[in-house]
């Protein structure tokens, strides 16, 4: 996919939206009518300016002048910083897709007759020199990241055995981005050769905690209810009553099952906000915030360092650099205790 295809606004599918009020991530709640909430800015705006001496309104005014200079600024910096990305990105590209041509077997040859014969390779024996590529690759990197990993269950290890590559696609604006994940035409699960996630994230390139404009996933296209890894199935008995005592009859639902592949179909909002109490709101921000952390995890960890993931490299890392830590976060914390104590 070609990065500046990734502009467009995302089509309507079965995937899902969302946009709740600024918490972690802020989602924009779509019932409310923004001309009303600036016009309620501009009245508590005009009541400050209304009672303050006229010589210091000037000033005020002048800061505002700066104030808008200086965004003036940032807005273009964020511009060049959106096209210095892309271009690091392009140039990565390559690197890549030799990443994911070596995971299929394509370079098998030509890495062989690089590196020389080695006739003592006790595991060459057991069949690796038989193996095209690196199997299992992309659900090993996978399964050593703790974000993701915690999603997988033993029916979606046998079907990511057919990832074959894992990219992201960052907007050529800088305001969000695209996951795929491709497939190889094996695949016995579902018809679909690519599955998608995409994320609008206007202030993406700043500090400042996301603001998650909108999520979209894609539909998965099943191999018929027996490989659907989401949900099964289940045929219970119904016995009649009143006028139907004594009939039985079966009636089939669908329950959800536990699978990393309901990150395809994103937490949805209600169709107006007000339907929603504060426990509701509570449970839908920790929905995204966990749904985001594993987006997050496939775009800053698993596609750039896929190698590292796979070997365990990075999982060592980590604990390396939580071991670090570990003693002087809890001296801390105890030292906070005390003085809440005293």
């Amino acid at each position: 996919m070609a990065d500046e295809d990734l502009e467009e606004s995302p089509s309507n599918n079965e995937g899902g939206t969302s946009v709740v009020e600024e918490t972690r991530i802020a989602i924009s709640d779509e019932g409310n009518d923004d001309d009303d909430n600036e016009d309620d800015d501009s009245d508590d705006e005009d009541d400050i300016m209304r009672d303050l001496p006229r010589a210091i309104v000037k000033r005020v005014e002048k800061l505002q002048d700066l104030h808008t200079q200086q965004e003036e600024i940032m807005e273009k910096y964020l511009e060049e910083r959106a096209k210095l990305e892309q271009k690091y990105r392009s140039l990565c590209q390559p690197l890549y897709g030799e990443r994911a041509r070596i995971i299929a077997g394509e370079m098998d040859k030509e890495i062989a007759e690089k590196a020389g014969n080695d006739d003592n390779d006790d595991n060459d024996e057991e069949g690796g020199a038989h193996a095209e590529g690196i199997p299992q690759f992309w659900v090993c990197a996978i399964g050593h990241n703790e974000n993701v990993a915690e999603l997988l269950t033993e029916e979606d290890v046998d079907c990511l055995e057919y990832l074959s590559d894992i990219q992201c696609h960052d907007y050529v604006d800088g305001k969000g981005f695209v996951l795929e994940f491709h497939f190889s035409s094996g695949n016995p699960y579902f018809s679909n050769s690519v599955l998608t996630k995409r994320y609008d994230v206007p202030n993406i390139l700043l500090a400042d905690e996301p603001l998650l404009k909108n999520v979209e996933g894609c539909t998965i296209d099943w191999n018929g209810p027996e490989r659907c890894l989401t949900y099964r199935e289940v045929t219970k008995k119904q016995r009649g009553r009143g006028k139907h005592m004594g009939q039985v009859r079966s009636v089939t639902k669908k329950e959800q099952k536990d699978s990393f592949f309901h990150f395809f179909a994103p937490p949805q909002l209600p169709s107006t906000m007000e339907d929603m109490d504060e426990e509701e709101a509570e449970r839908l921000e920790e929905a995204f915030d966990a749904d985001y952390d594993v987006a997050q995890a496939f775009r800053h960890n698993i596609c750039p360092k896929a190698v590292t993931w796979f070997t365990g490299q990075a999982m060592e890392e980590i604990m390396e650099e939580l071991g670090d830590t570990t003693t002087t976060d809890i001296v801390a914390m105890e030292e906070n205790n005390n003085n809440e104590s005293s």
